[in-house]
Protein backbone atom coordinates (compact mmCIF):
# COMPACT_ATOMS: atom_id res chain seq x y z
CA UNK A 1 0.00 0.00 0.00
CA UNK A 2 0.91 3.63 -1.15
CA UNK A 3 1.54 6.10 1.17
CA UNK A 4 -0.64 8.88 0.29
CA UNK A 5 1.02 12.29 -0.77
CA UNK A 6 -0.67 15.38 0.19
CA UNK A 7 -1.12 17.65 -2.66
CA UNK A 8 -3.32 20.73 -2.50
CA UNK A 9 -5.43 20.23 -4.86
CA UNK A 10 -7.76 23.10 -5.75
CA UNK A 11 -11.50 21.95 -6.65
CA UNK A 12 -14.01 24.04 -9.01
CA UNK A 13 -17.57 22.80 -9.19
CA UNK A 14 -19.99 23.87 -11.78
CA UNK A 15 -23.72 22.93 -11.59
CA UNK A 16 -23.74 22.30 -15.59
CA UNK A 17 -21.31 22.15 -18.14
CA UNK A 18 -20.61 21.12 -21.57
CA UNK A 19 -17.49 19.08 -21.24
CA UNK A 20 -15.22 18.80 -17.90
CA UNK A 21 -12.16 18.91 -20.25
CA UNK A 22 -13.21 22.26 -22.01
CA UNK A 23 -13.38 23.82 -18.31
CA UNK A 24 -10.07 22.07 -16.77
CA UNK A 25 -8.10 23.05 -20.22
CA UNK A 26 -8.37 27.14 -19.00
CA UNK A 27 -6.71 26.22 -15.42
CA UNK A 28 -3.18 24.91 -13.83
CA UNK A 29 -1.65 21.91 -12.75
CA UNK A 30 -3.15 20.61 -9.39
CA UNK A 31 -6.71 22.08 -10.55
CA UNK A 32 -10.07 19.56 -11.07
CA UNK A 33 -12.86 20.87 -12.14
CA UNK A 34 -16.04 18.72 -11.58
CA UNK A 35 -20.18 19.23 -13.03
CA UNK A 36 -23.25 18.44 -11.40
CA UNK A 37 -24.36 17.70 -14.86
CA UNK A 38 -22.57 16.96 -17.66
CA UNK A 39 -24.01 17.77 -21.47
CA UNK A 40 -21.48 16.48 -23.67
CA UNK A 41 -19.34 14.35 -21.62
CA UNK A 42 -17.33 11.40 -23.74
CA UNK A 43 -14.77 8.06 -23.59
CA UNK A 44 -12.75 6.57 -25.87
CA UNK A 45 -13.86 6.62 -29.64
CA UNK A 46 -15.89 9.34 -28.94
CA UNK A 47 -18.66 7.56 -27.24
CA UNK A 48 -20.84 9.48 -25.27
CA UNK A 49 -20.74 9.64 -21.54
CA UNK A 50 -23.69 10.61 -19.54
CA UNK A 51 -22.85 12.70 -16.99
CA UNK A 52 -26.35 13.19 -14.67
CA UNK A 53 -26.78 14.07 -11.25
CA UNK A 54 -25.08 11.91 -8.60
CA UNK A 55 -22.27 11.02 -10.28
CA UNK A 56 -18.37 12.41 -10.42
CA UNK A 57 -17.42 13.73 -13.78
CA UNK A 58 -14.33 15.12 -12.93
CA UNK A 59 -10.39 16.41 -14.68
CA UNK A 60 -8.19 16.19 -12.92
CA UNK A 61 -5.18 18.10 -14.20
CA UNK A 62 -1.51 16.87 -13.23
CA UNK A 63 2.09 18.56 -14.52
CA UNK A 64 4.33 16.80 -17.13
CA UNK A 65 7.97 17.19 -16.56
CA UNK A 66 10.58 16.06 -18.55
CA UNK A 67 10.07 12.27 -17.73
CA UNK A 68 6.15 12.08 -17.52
CA UNK A 69 5.78 14.29 -20.71
CA UNK A 70 7.13 11.38 -22.27
CA UNK A 71 5.04 8.91 -21.12
CA UNK A 72 2.14 10.73 -21.22
CA UNK A 73 0.36 8.41 -23.01
CA UNK A 74 0.49 5.50 -20.29
CA UNK A 75 -1.61 8.03 -17.54
CA UNK A 76 -5.04 6.31 -18.24
CA UNK A 77 -3.30 2.85 -16.12
CA UNK A 78 -1.79 5.62 -13.75
CA UNK A 79 -4.98 6.88 -13.10
CA UNK A 80 -6.79 3.39 -12.98
CA UNK A 81 -4.33 1.98 -10.13
CA UNK A 82 -5.22 5.14 -8.25
CA UNK A 83 -9.08 4.24 -8.62
CA UNK A 84 -8.31 1.10 -7.60
CA UNK A 85 -6.76 2.63 -4.74
CA UNK A 86 -9.50 4.46 -3.83
CA UNK A 87 -12.52 1.74 -4.23
CA UNK A 88 -10.07 -0.78 -2.37
CA UNK A 89 -11.43 0.22 1.18
CA UNK A 90 -14.66 -0.54 0.15
CA UNK A 91 -14.32 -4.43 -0.83
CA UNK A 92 -16.53 -4.67 -3.66
CA UNK A 93 -16.26 -8.00 -5.44
CA UNK A 94 -15.31 -8.81 -8.68
CA UNK A 95 -13.88 -5.04 -8.76
CA UNK A 96 -11.19 -5.08 -11.49
CA UNK A 97 -9.82 -3.03 -14.58
CA UNK A 98 -10.43 -3.02 -18.29
CA UNK A 99 -7.55 -2.28 -19.90
CA UNK A 100 -6.73 0.79 -20.97
CA UNK A 101 -9.30 2.67 -18.74
CA UNK A 102 -12.25 1.22 -17.18
CA UNK A 103 -13.14 0.37 -14.11
CA UNK A 104 -15.52 -2.94 -13.83
CA UNK A 105 -17.15 -4.75 -11.10
CA UNK A 106 -17.55 -7.78 -13.42
CA UNK A 107 -19.38 -7.27 -16.66
CA UNK A 108 -20.84 -3.77 -15.37
CA UNK A 109 -18.82 -0.63 -15.69
CA UNK A 110 -18.64 1.66 -12.80
CA UNK A 111 -15.96 4.20 -14.55
CA UNK A 112 -14.22 5.36 -17.34
CA UNK A 113 -11.09 7.44 -17.79
CA UNK A 114 -9.66 9.36 -20.68
CA UNK A 115 -6.56 11.13 -20.82
CA UNK A 116 -5.81 14.42 -23.22
CA UNK A 117 -3.10 17.33 -23.45
CA UNK A 118 -4.08 20.64 -23.26
CA UNK A 119 -0.70 21.82 -22.89
CA UNK A 120 2.99 20.76 -23.63
CA UNK A 121 3.61 20.26 -19.36
CA UNK A 122 -0.09 19.45 -18.58
CA UNK A 123 -2.16 16.61 -18.81
CA UNK A 124 -5.93 16.28 -18.17
CA UNK A 125 -7.47 13.04 -16.28
CA UNK A 126 -10.97 12.82 -17.58
CA UNK A 127 -12.47 10.15 -14.94
CA UNK A 128 -16.70 9.56 -14.84
CA UNK A 129 -17.81 7.41 -11.59
CA UNK A 130 -21.23 6.00 -11.25
CA UNK A 131 -21.82 7.07 -7.64
CA UNK A 132 -25.96 7.66 -7.07
CA UNK A 133 -26.86 8.35 -10.22
CA UNK A 134 -29.48 6.91 -12.22
CA UNK A 135 -28.02 3.86 -14.42
CA UNK A 136 -31.34 2.25 -14.66
CA UNK A 137 -31.74 4.65 -17.23
CA UNK A 138 -29.19 4.27 -19.28
CA UNK A 139 -30.34 0.86 -19.82
CA UNK A 140 -29.78 0.28 -23.37
CA UNK A 141 -27.79 3.54 -24.49
CA UNK A 142 -24.40 2.44 -23.33
CA UNK A 143 -21.96 -0.54 -24.72
CA UNK A 144 -21.43 -1.72 -21.42
CA UNK A 145 -24.31 -2.41 -18.70
CA UNK A 146 -23.73 0.63 -15.91
CA UNK A 147 -23.16 -0.11 -12.06
CA UNK A 148 -23.04 2.46 -9.36
CA UNK A 149 -21.40 2.47 -5.81
CA UNK A 150 -24.67 2.91 -4.25
CA UNK A 151 -25.67 -0.48 -5.01
CA UNK A 152 -22.66 -1.91 -4.38
CA UNK A 153 -21.05 -0.82 -0.90
CA UNK A 154 -23.74 -0.32 1.89
CA UNK A 155 -22.16 3.16 3.31
CA UNK A 156 -21.48 4.66 0.04
CA UNK A 157 -19.63 8.06 0.18
CA UNK A 158 -20.85 11.61 -1.41
CA UNK A 159 -19.60 12.68 -4.58
CA UNK A 160 -17.46 15.25 -2.99
CA UNK A 161 -15.73 12.76 -0.34
CA UNK A 162 -14.69 10.26 -3.24
CA UNK A 163 -13.42 13.14 -5.24
CA UNK A 164 -10.91 13.97 -2.28
CA UNK A 165 -10.13 10.33 -1.73
CA UNK A 166 -9.61 9.47 -5.19
CA UNK A 167 -7.68 13.39 -5.58
CA UNK A 168 -5.30 12.21 -2.84
CA UNK A 169 -4.93 8.45 -4.31
CA UNK A 170 -4.00 9.91 -8.18
CA UNK A 171 -1.67 12.31 -6.64
CA UNK A 172 0.48 9.39 -4.57
CA UNK A 173 0.31 7.42 -8.02
CA UNK A 174 1.24 9.87 -10.40
CA UNK A 175 4.07 10.81 -8.57
CA UNK A 176 5.40 7.24 -7.93
CA UNK A 177 4.99 6.96 -12.09
CA UNK A 178 6.69 10.13 -12.62
CA UNK A 179 9.48 9.13 -10.17
CA UNK A 180 9.98 5.27 -11.34
CA UNK A 181 8.27 4.91 -14.64
CA UNK A 182 5.55 2.11 -15.33
CA UNK A 183 7.52 -0.42 -13.52
CA UNK A 184 6.58 1.95 -10.28
CA UNK A 185 2.55 0.82 -10.69
CA UNK A 186 2.80 -2.30 -12.07
CA UNK A 187 2.10 -4.09 -8.56
CA UNK A 188 -0.81 -2.11 -7.91
CA UNK A 189 -2.59 -2.88 -11.73
CA UNK A 190 -1.01 -6.96 -11.30
CA UNK A 191 -3.45 -6.88 -8.68
CA UNK A 192 -6.31 -5.25 -11.17
CA UNK A 193 -6.71 -7.74 -14.03
CA UNK A 194 -9.30 -10.43 -13.94
CA UNK A 195 -6.79 -13.05 -15.83
CA UNK A 196 -9.84 -14.92 -16.36
CA UNK A 197 -11.33 -12.88 -18.94
CA UNK A 198 -11.52 -13.34 -22.50
CA UNK A 199 -10.62 -10.47 -24.50
CA UNK A 200 -10.38 -9.98 -28.25
CA UNK A 201 -7.63 -7.07 -29.39
CA UNK A 202 -8.65 -5.32 -32.82
CA UNK A 203 -5.69 -3.25 -34.35
CA UNK A 204 -5.49 -2.08 -38.29
CA UNK A 205 -4.95 -5.36 -39.43
CA UNK A 206 -5.74 -8.14 -37.35
CA UNK A 207 -8.14 -8.86 -34.64
CA UNK A 208 -6.30 -11.07 -31.66
CA UNK A 209 -8.29 -13.18 -29.45
CA UNK A 210 -7.09 -15.02 -25.89
CA UNK A 211 -7.25 -14.62 -22.37
CA UNK A 212 -5.93 -11.14 -21.13
CA UNK A 213 -2.23 -12.19 -19.00
CA UNK A 214 -1.82 -8.40 -17.70
CA UNK A 215 0.73 -5.86 -19.21
CA UNK A 216 3.85 -5.64 -20.96
CA UNK A 217 6.45 -3.27 -19.44
CA UNK A 218 5.84 -0.44 -22.31
CA UNK A 219 2.02 -1.10 -20.63
CA UNK A 220 1.06 -2.78 -24.25
CA UNK A 221 -1.38 -5.91 -23.12
CA UNK A 222 -0.74 -9.22 -23.16
CA UNK A 223 -3.09 -12.11 -24.24
CA UNK A 224 -2.93 -15.73 -23.35
CA UNK A 225 -3.33 -17.92 -26.70
CA UNK A 226 -4.89 -21.42 -26.46
CA UNK A 227 -0.79 -23.26 -26.27
CA UNK A 228 -0.25 -21.24 -23.31
CA UNK A 229 1.93 -19.06 -25.12
CA UNK A 230 1.94 -14.76 -24.00
CA UNK A 231 1.23 -12.72 -26.72
CA UNK A 232 2.14 -8.77 -26.69
CA UNK A 233 0.26 -6.26 -29.18
CA UNK A 234 1.79 -3.37 -28.69
CA UNK A 235 -0.68 -0.91 -27.33
CA UNK A 236 0.09 1.97 -29.97
CA UNK A 237 -1.34 -0.27 -32.18
CA UNK A 238 -4.21 -1.24 -30.88
CA UNK A 239 -7.82 0.61 -31.71
CA UNK A 240 -10.21 -1.48 -29.20
CA UNK A 241 -10.35 -3.89 -26.91
CA UNK A 242 -13.53 -6.16 -25.76
CA UNK A 243 -14.42 -8.84 -23.98
CA UNK A 244 -17.26 -11.14 -25.91
CA UNK A 245 -18.74 -13.57 -24.40
CA UNK A 246 -17.10 -16.41 -24.03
Amino acid sequence: MMMLMKVQWTFHELPECDSTFLEARRLPAWSAVNAITQHRGRGRFNRTWFGEPGGLWICYNVPLDVESERNWGLLPLVAGAAMMQALSPYGIPGLRLRWPNDVMVGRGKLAGILVERPALRMASIGIGVNIANDVAGLAGRTQDVAVRLADLVPHCPSVHDFRAELAEHLAEVFTAFCEGDLAAVTPLLDAAWDRSVLSEVETDTTRYRGLFAGIAEDGSPLLRQSDGSILSIPGITVNRLTEPQA
